[in-house]
C-alpha cells in the first residue's frame, strides 16, 4: 500500500485506502497549508474577560515603564515578564452601567447605541476561512461577549465537555448524512427567502429596510456556515492525546478554568480555530481553599480586609492557570516560532473596580504576539480608549485597519518587534 502526501487546502493529510489522516505541522511539507497559501504565518487571538473586576492593588504595578516590581497577581508570571505588558487607565468612552457594560467590553460601542461587532468576531471574519471553526466562545457563566455587526449575541459554549466534543469528537456516518441533508434543505430555504425578501424591499420604509438588511446579514452568515459545514464535513477532526473533561460541580471554578485553558491550548495547537473568547465568572460559591463567601459578594469587598483576602485567593487562582497556559504555548514550536509568539492574549474586565462598579480605569494584561513587552504603560485617566489597544492588536494580527470602535489611533508606547 502506497501513501503519498497530499496538500489539502486547509490542512496536510496522508490519503490512502479511503482513509485521510490529519498530520501535525511538518516543515518538509511547508507547514500549515493555509498559512502557506496566505503567504504568512498563522496568528491567533485569545480574549479573556473577568467581569467582576481585578483587585487593582494586587494587579497594577506602582511604577510605569520597565523597572517595576511585580504585584502579587503577576508574581506567578515572573518567567514571562518580557512576554507581557500591563496597561492601566484605559476606558471605553460613553460606556457605563456597571455590570451592564459587560456586553461592550470587546466592542467599545457606547451604551446609548445598539451594540455592534466585537473584536473577536471582526478578526474571525478575516481569518476564519482558514480553520474548521471561525471562532470559539467559551463561558463559565457569562454569555454576552461576542457580537455580530447587526448587534446579535454570539452564543457561548457553557460546557467545556461539549466544546471538547465539538472540536475533537468525530461525527458518525449517520450524523454526517443528517448534516448533509440539513445543508441541502437550508440552502434551498435560504435561496427562497432571499428572493422573497428582495421582492419585498422596494415596498418597505427606510426603517424596515434597515431591519431587512440586518436580516440579510443573518441570512448571509447562515449561508456561509452551511457552505463551510459541507466543506469540512468529510475532513477528519484532529486527534489529541487528551481525554474529554469529566463533569464537575458548578462551584469548581479552578477545575473549570484549568479545562478551559487546556482546551484553548489544544484548539490553537491543532489550528481548529484562531479566535477564542472566554468569559470567566462564578457569582455564587466557589470551591477555592479558604474561601467561604461567593465571588460576586467578595468583589463588593467594602475595603474589608477579610473579604479582600478571600477575593485575592479567587483571583490569584486565575493567574496561576494563566501561567500554565502561557507555558504550554511557549513550549510548543510551530515553524521557526512558538504558539505564544503567534498568539495575542488580552485579559481585561468591564469593571475598573468591582467594589464601586466603576467602568473607568480598566485593567489590561496583554501577552504574546509580536509586541515589545516587559513594561507597564500607565495613561492619564480618561485620556485613552481601550479600542486603541484593539487597533494595535488588529495590526499585529496583520489586519491593518486604522480604527475600531471609539479608537483615536493605535496605543501609544506599544510597539511591534
Amino acid at each position: 500500500m502506497n501513501f503519498s502526501p497530499a496538500l489539502s487546502t486547509r490542512r496536510n493529510f496522508l490519503c490512502g485506502a479511503g482513509v485521510a489522516l490529519s498530520l501535525p505541522w511538518l516543515e518538509s511539507l511547508g507547514g500549515i497549508a493555509h498559512a502557506a497559501e496566505a503567504g504568512k504565518e498563522p496568528r491567533r487571538l485569545l480574549l479573556i474577560c473577568l467581569p467582576l473586576g481585578i483587585f487593582r492593588d494586587s494587579f497594577v504595578p506602582k511604577k510605569s515603564g520597565t523597572d517595576y516590581q511585580l504585584p502579587e497577581y503577576l508574581a506567578p508570571l515572573a518567567d514571562f515578564r518580557d512576554r507581557f505588558t500591563i496597561v492601566s487607565a484605559l476606558e471605553h468612552p460613553g460606556v457605563s452601567g456597571g455590570h451592564g457594560a459587560q456586553p461592550r467590553i470587546f466592542t467599545g460601542v457606547p451604551s446609548a447605541e445598539r451594540n455592534r461587532r466585537s473584536l473577536d468576531q471582526y478578526v474571525a471574519a478575516q481569518v476564519g476561512q482558514h480553520t474548521r471553526f471561525d471562532s470559539l466562545a467559551l463561558s463559565a457563566g457569562a454569555n454576552d461577549f461576542g457580537w455580530t455587526d447587526g448587534g446579535s449575541m454570539v452564543p457561548a459554549e457553557r460546557s467545556v465537555g461539549d466544546a471538547f466534543a465539538k472540536l475533537f469528537a468525530e461525527d458518525g456516518t449517520a450524523n454526517k448524512a443528517k448534516v448533509l441533508a440539513e445543508v441541502g434543505r437550508g440552502k434551498s430555504i435560504l435561496d427562497h427567502v432571499m428572493d422573497e425578501s428582495r421582492d419585498m424591499q422596494p415596498r418597505l420604509s427606510k426603517r424596515d429596510q434597515q431591519k431587512l438588511e440586518e436580516y440579510f446579514e443573518s441570512v448571509r452568515a447562515t449561508e456561509k456556515r452551511l457552505v463551510k459545514s459541507e466543506e469540512w464535513l468529510h475532513l477528519p477532526k484532529p486527534k489529541v492525546n487528551t481525554k474529554p473533561p469529566a463533569p464537575f460541580a458548578p462551584d469548581e471554578i479552578i477545575t473549570n478554568l484549568r479545562c478551559v485553558c487546556d482546551l484553548t491550548y489544544l484548539a490553537f495547537k491543532t489550528d481548529s480555530t484562531r479566535v477564542i473568547t472566554f468569559g470567566y465568572v462564578r457569582q455564587d460559591a466557589v470551591a477555592v481553599p479558604g474561601v467561604t463567601i461567593g465571588y460576586h459578594a467578595l468583589s463588593h469587598h467594602g475595603q474589608d480586609e477579610g473579604n479582600i483576602t478571600q477575593l485575592k485567593r479567587v483571583e490569584r487562582a486565575f493567574f496561576d492557570e494563566l501561567k500554565t497556559l502561557l507555558t504550554s504555548l511557549k513550549n510548543t514550536k510551530e515553524g521557526d516560532s512558538t504558539l505564544l509568539d503567534r498568539t495575542t492574549i488580552v485579559v481585561t474586565s468591564n469593571l475598573g473596580s468591582g467594589n464601586s462598579h466603576s467602568n473607568k480605569d480598566l485593567p489590561v494584561l496583554l501577552a504574546g504576539g509580536h509586541f515589545k513587552h516587559g513594561r507597564h504603560l500607565a495613561f492619564d485617566p480618561g485620556s485613552t480608549p481601550l479600542c486603541n489597544l484593539f487597533v494595535s492588536v488588529l495590526n499585529q494580527l496583520g489586519i491593518m485597519d486604522k480604527s475600531f470602535g471609539t479608537s483615536t489611533g493605535t496605543l501609544k508606547g506599544l510597539e511591534l518587534m
